[in-house]
C-alpha cells in the first residue's frame, strides 16, 4: 500500500456519499438509481451507470469498498487512472446487462458488486502470480482465486441467476470484462496476433512487429518518454517494442 490512488478516492467518495445521503437525509437513492431487469423496456440506460453507486445495506457497502480500497489501488497504477474509469464502468455496465437479461422481470440490481469482479479479473490479468491474502490469513496467488470465483460465479448464474438477492451474473460478467479489458492493455501482440488469425478481424497479413535489436541503443530522451508515458497512462500503455526496449534499458 502506498496510499490512495485519484480514481480510487473519487469512487470511494461517491459510493459512500451515495449511502450516506440515503440513510442520513431519507433519500430513496435505491429507488431512484437501481438497474431495473426491463430498464430496456423503458430505455432507462442510465441506469446501468448508476446501479453501481447505491446498495443495500451498510454490509453490502463495506465487502464492495473494501474491495475497491485494497485492490484498486495496485490496479490503477498499472493502468492509470483514465483507464481505470473505463475499467470500472465497462465491468459494472455490461455485469448488469448480464444481469438483466438473466433475471425475473420484477428483479433490481443494485451496488458496486460486478465493477469490483471487475478489478480482480484485471488484477489476475495483470499479476496472476501475486499473493492475496483471503480473508487476511489465507495466502493465494490471484489466478487461483480469480478462476475460483469464476467457478463458482458461473454455477450460481446457471443453477439460479439471482438467489438471496446476490446478482451472480453481475458478477461473473463484471470479472471477465474486468479480466478481458487489462489482458488486452496487458498484451496488445497478442491480441493483435489473435486478430490477424480470425478471418473476420484481420485484414491482410501480420505486420512484423520491431522489437529492440541487441545493437539497438535508447537515449536519455526516449528513455524519459516511456518514462513519462507509464506514469501518465500506467504500464498497460505500453507497445510491445517499448517494453522490449525498456527491458533491454534495465538490464
Amino acid at each position: 500500500m502506498r496510499g490512495i490512488t485519484p480514481a480510487t478516492k473519487y469512487l470511494l467518495i461517491i459510493s459512500i456519499g451515495a449511502f450516506l445521503i440515503e440513510r442520513g437525509f431519507g433519500i430513496p437513492l435505491r429507488n431512484m438509481f437501481a438497474l431495473q431487469a426491463d430498464w430496456m423496456r423503458h430505455l432507462a440506460v442510465g441506469q446501468l451507470f448508476t446501479y453501481m453507486f447505491v446498495h443495500a445495506n451498510f454490509n453490502h457497502l463495506l465487502m464492495n469498498m473494501l474491495g475497491l480500497f485494497f485492490i484498486g489501488p495496485t490496479v490503477e497504477r498499472t493502468l492509470g487512472s483514465y483507464r481505470f474509469f473505463i475499467l470500472y464502468y465497462l465491468s459494472g455496465i455490461l455485469g448488469g446487462l448480464g444481469w438483466s437479461l438473466l433475471a425475473p422481470e420484477y428483479a433490481a440490481c443494485l451496488g458496486a458488486s460486478g465493477a469490483i469482479m471487475g478489478i480482480l479479473g484485471a488484477l489476475g490479468a495483470l499479476y496472476p502470480n501475486a499473493k492475496l491474502l483471503l480473508w487476511f490469513v489465507i495466502p493465494v496467488r490471484t489466478w487461483v482465486l480469480v478462476l475460483g470465483l469464476a467457478i463458482w460465479e458461473l454455477h450460481e448464474t446457471i443453477t439460479t441467476p439471482m438467489i438471496g438477492g446476490i446478482a451472480n451474473a453481475a458478477h461473473l460478467m463484471g470479472g471477465i470484462a474486468g479480466f478481458s479489458y487489462a489482458f488486452s492493455l496487458r498484451h496488445p501482440h497478442v491480441i493483435q496476433q489473435l486478430k490477424n488469425k480470425l478471418p473476420f478481424l484481420g485484414k491482410g497479413k501480420p505486420k512484423p512487429q520491431r522489437s529492440a535489436s541487441r545493437g539497438e541503443t535508447l537515449s536519455k530522451a526516449e528513455i524519459d518518454h516511456i518514462l513519462d508515458k507509464i506514469g501518465k497512462e500506467g504500464m498497460g500503455a505500453l507497445t510491445h517494442r517499448e517494453r522490449e526496449m525498456l527491458k533491454k534499458a534495465t538490464r
